[in-house]
């Protein structure tokens, strides 16, 4: 059962993510913030969601 309640919570993690990243896709100035507080902060290991992000707006990063 914790393993489930786990996974559900991690599930709940990546589409609080998601729905971020939605939410700020017309300001990447803010998407590029919320990565760089996950890399400063060591979560971004383990949010994929935010860890595409990071590699889609690497070549704009300035």
């Amino acid at each position: 059962m914790e393993a489930w309640e786990s996974l559900l919570g991690d599930v709940e993690s990546d589409l609080i993510d998601v729905e971020a990243v939605l939410a700020d896709l017309d300001d990447l100035d803010t998407l590029r913030l919320r990565v760089e507080a996950a890399v400063a902060d060591g979560s971004i290991d383990r949010r994929p969601v935010l860890q595409r992000c990071a590699g889609l707006l690497e070549p704009w990063s300035g």
